[in-house]
């Protein structure tokens, strides 16, 4: 039976949306409660208004791969993730709809390849290497959110784009404030506004002095009327950096977490690198660190999971609720239950990176890091512990990435 809006009541089925992560292994008991009684339910946002959550693994799917619903910032009604999002992401490609986003992330996407980025993976167990070795030399504790999880994909993302690394301060600073929902919308247009003028500069000099890396590239090769516009840059490199470093630096401190408090599968995997393709896919299907998007808007009325979505009605999609979906992951018999983690389990489809045309550019970059970086991890310090209890781990409490503020360890 399709239902309607006018079948939900009404406010106290409209929870505030994000909710934080109670427990900070778990999806929010809330959002678990919706996906067991099924169909979408009401959310409120932060500027008061109402939108449709999906939380079943199907039910995501059909949203995020439906040309029914945009993913453009700008159209009237569009749950925006906070003030502002549609006058400084309106535009960009990566919040266009097909056909023109698909024409336009064609230029981007051989930059990304599972050809390109795996041959980097040399070049990344070398950024490794070099990170384990500064740890060890300076000696435990140390901050692994500093130390390994940050450095190691910024380096990688610099590397790509032809960006100085030693300016990895301040694009970092720009990319946390970009993620931090607690930031006001005064700051973060201060830090935008900074962040442009860097990035703007970046361009400018690259126009001056190209060279063999992806931001000379796309300058040569895609701008101008056809591809990107020339104002449109300095935002493009801006969204590319922080993309490429941030999301992958939380991966990297919470799947060590994860590691570390089930030595079971951190042995696993230490004695059978083989399974690091499996235990990237497991992490970030277990994780699922994007807790505000995506969300789209319905530009025809049309049915998810027999719930009838209206035209011009938002919908927000919860990536860790679908990837807990046990009925998508651990109903085969002998399986690892959903909640669980098994670094061995078949994952792959799982929607951390989203799902149809809009999925993330960077996904096979991020892919590699992960499998580099855990197993060479332990094989070269085999007694990586916590620093800390369990319970004194700081958590990302509000913000658009899931992650770790810092992550004591020690051997």
């Amino acid at each position: 039976m399709t239902t309607t809006a006018s079948d939900t009541p009404a406010a106290e089925e409209a929870p505030f949306f994000p909710a934080p992560r109670s427990c900070p292994f778990s999806a929010p008991p809330k959002y678990t409660e919706f996906r067991e009684a099924g169909g979408l339910h009401k959310v409120t946002i932060w500027d008061g208004s109402r939108h449709w959550l999906a939380t079943r693994h199907a039910d995501i799917r059909a949203v995020l791969s439906s040309p029914s619903f945009s993913a453009d910032v700008r159209k009237l009604g569009f749950p925006l993730v906070h003030a502002g999002q549609d006058d400084h992401q309106g535009g960009l490609f990566l919040r266009l709809d097909d056909p023109e986003h698909a024409r336009l992330r064609q230029m981007l996407t051989k930059e990304f390849s599972v050809k390109r980025t795996q041959a980097m993976r040399e070049e990344l167990l070398k950024i490794t290497d070099e990170l384990i070795d500064a740890m060890l030399d300076k000696g435990g504790p140390v901050d692994f959110i500093q130390d390994f999880a940050l450095p190691m994909p910024s380096r990688a993302i610099c590397t790509i784009l032809g960006v100085p690394y030693d300016d990895h301060d301040l694009f970092q600073q720009h990319a946390n404030a970009g993620t931090d929902l607690d930031v006001s919308p005064e700051e973060r247009d201060r830090l935008q506004r900074e962040a442009f003028d860097y990035y703007t500069a970046l361009v400018e000099r690259k126009r001056r002095e190209p060279a063999d890396d992806m931001v000379s590239r796309l300058l040569a090769d895609h701008e101008g009327s056809d591809g990107f516009a020339p104002e449109m840059m300095p935002v493009l490199v801006s969204i590319l950096v922080g993309a490429g470093h941030e999301t992958t630096a939380n991966m990297l401190g919470l799947g060590t977490v994860a590691l570390l408090l089930n030595p079971a599968e951190r042995d696993r995997l230490r004695d059978h690198p083989e399974l690091a393709p499996s235990t990237a896919e497991e992490m970030l299907r277990y994780w699922s660190i994007v807790s505000t998007d995506p969300r789209r808007l319905a530009l025809e009325d049309v049915e998810v999971g027999g719930h009838l979505v209206r035209k011009g009605e938002g919908v927000i999609v919860s990536l860790i609720a679908g990837n807990r979906d046990p009925l998508a992951f651990g109903a085969g018999e002998g399986e690892c239950p959903a909640d669980g983690l098994d670094i061995s389990r078949s994952a792959r489809h799982h929607v951390a990176f989203g799902f149809g045309s809009h999925q993330c550019l960077g996904q096979n970059l991020a892919r590699v890091e992960m499998q580099v970086a855990w197993p060479r991890l332990f094989e070269r310090i085999p007694d990586l512990r916590l620093a800390v209890a369990e319970d004194e781990l700081d958590f990302k409490k509000n913000s658009i990435v899931y992650g770790l503020k810092t992550l004591p360890l020690t051997w």
